[in-house]
């Protein structure tokens, strides 16, 4: 921007010392003609006080003049320091700015940004400072900004990260879900098992990062559960999980909103405690009744933690820190039970020493998160007609024999016609078809038997009593085929390749630990 340019003139204080020399000199001039034309007592008297008004006079001049003079020297100094001023505002708005906005956007420091042109003496200290502020500021407000833009774009590529990771091991499971009803080979079963346990470790790695990312999984409990069942649950999530050995809890119920949280917190702490202690040692999770709730208590036996360690998984467990602020190696299991604790309103400690030497993580669910059981529902009764018998499930059917006894209540629809008589105690034994025997067999199988008077409500299906235990499986299809092949007078022989054993629902396969 141009500055108005001053026209040439003259100059006040120029003016100013010429009109006091010029009274001087009349005033000199007055008292010469004095002294020359009076007598001698009036000239004396005259003169004298002529000279005093010519002294008063000089004196006043003199210091007129001086007075111009500074005020001259002041404004030329104002002027120097206003185009200093200028052109320093002139270098920051066309130099420094632009250099601090491209190495904030390069990332750079701001060590290298080009420096004021005038020294503060020209510009003034006050001024300088004020510039040297705004310059500060400006780094400071833009490197704020870039910081939660890359902040924000890292959890949403986290965010995006995990929603895929998420889909994906969903999707794997209810495939290998529907894999393990068909199958009957049991080294099949244990391998489809394998890779249905890596996929449930899948899906916790992506909850944990959806957690960090501030997005909650979907609650899937609808009754309460216990936190024996919760810590099984937990359990079924990590590598090593028959290293855990859980004792009580039974009688104690989460509510349905905070099963998925607990679950997930007490998963996270298991791995932390299997992975930091030896393989060959157990991980015991002892689960009790206290005056204000009930705690999950976690020991292992490793080598405990030392004092940094402790004071960084206490930070990560009472910070509310984001993935930007978790290190260059973040671990997220602990931030992540962080998270869940100030959602859910429990509490966890670390750093107590264990039973076994190591470290013991305390979890204190307080009783807003406890319920009592729901009462148990009505069972849906079958008609009267269906025999007792069928109650339960059938092993196999290798030892059934066609001329054997059929029980009352049997009929083969597909060998004998609908009101037919029934054969009297005089008769014949008739023969059965084995077809409509096995059809008999595979439904009375393949369905769920009502509960008995007094027995525990079924478990709701989840992808956890899905993941039936391998051992449960292979151990109940071989003393079944054991306990066939005993019945037919022959020895029990292990299965070898082409022969297949009877399938078991997973639903009478047992828990998964």
């Amino acid at each position: 921007m141009s500055r108005p340019v001053r026209k040439p003139g003259r100059d006040p204080g120029a003016s100013a010392a010429v009109a006091g020399w010029a009274v001087t000199l009349l005033a000199t001039a007055g008292v010469v003609w004095a002294v020359v034309t009076a007598d001698a007592e009036w000239h004396r008297a005259l003169a004298g006080a002529w000279a005093a008004a010519v002294v008063l006079l000089i004196a006043r001049v003199l210091i007129l003049t001086r007075r111009l003079s500074a005020e001259r020297a002041h404004r030329a100094r104002e002027a120097g320091v206003a185009t200093a001023r200028g052109t320093e505002v002139a270098h920051l708005a066309a130099v420094r700015v632009p250099a601090i906005a491209e190495r904030l956007h390069t990332g750079q420091r701001l060590e290298g940004v080009p420096g004021p042109v005038a020294s503060p003496e020209e510009t003034g200290e006050e001024f300088a400072r004020a510039l040297d502020s705004v310059v500060v500021a400006l780094g400071s407000d833009a490197a704020v900004h870039r910081e939660r833009t890359l902040r924000d774009s890292v959890q949403a590529a986290f965010e995006s990260v995990a929603r895929t990771m998420h889909v994906m091991a969903t999707v794997q499971q209810q495939v290998l879900d529907d894999v393990e009803r068909s199958i009957e080979d049991p080294r099949l079963m244990a391998d489809v098992m394998k890779a249905d346990h890596a996929a449930s470790q899948m899906t916790r790695k992506a909850q944990t990062l959806l957690v960090m990312c501030g997005i909650w999984p979907a609650r899937r409990e609808t009754r309460p559960v216990s936190l024996y069942d919760c810590v099984r649950g937990a359990q079924s999530r990590i590598v090593e999980f028959g290293r855990i050995e859980v004792h009580g809890g039974q009688t104690l119920y989460a509510v349905p909103p905070a099963v998925e949280g607990l679950m997930h917190s007490v998963a996270e702490l298991l791995e932390n405690a299997t992975v930091f202690s030896p393989s060959s040692s157990p991980v015991v999770v002892n689960v009790r009744e206290v005056g204000a709730g009930a705690v999950i208590e976690i020991d292992d036996a490793g080598l405990g933690m030392p004092s940094d360690v402790l004071h960084q998984a206490l930070r990560q467990l009472r910070d509310d820190l984001d993935l930007t602020r978790l290190g260059a190696v973040p671990r997220l299991g602990l931030a992540c039970v962080g998270r869940w604790s100030r959602e859910l309103g429990f509490n966890v400690e670390l750093g107590g020493a264990s039973a076994y030497g190591g470290t013991r993580a305390v979890m204190f669910v307080p009783f807003q998160l406890l319920t009592e059981p729901l009462p148990r529902p009505v069972a849906h009764r079958r008609p009267a007609t269906e025999p007792a018998e069928h109650v339960g499930p059938v092993v196999s059917l290798a030892g059934v024999h066609d001329d054997a006894p059929v029980p009352a209540g049997h009929t083969d629809d597909a060998a004998e016609p609908a009101g037919a008589p029934a054969p009297t105690t005089a008769s014949l034994p008739r023969r059965r078809s084995r077809r409509g025997a096995a059809r008999a067999a595979t439904a009375a199988r393949n369905s769920v038997p009502d509960p008995l008077p007094g027995a525990a409500p079924a478990e709701p299906w989840t992808p956890e009593a899905a993941r039936a235990s391998i051992t449960s499986v292979v151990a109940g299809t071989l003393s079944g085929r054991a306990a066939v092949d005993a019945d037919g007078g022959t020895e029990p022989a292990p299965p070898h390749s082409g022969q297949s054993l009877p399938s078991i629902p997973h639903e009478h396969a047992g828990g998964r630990p």
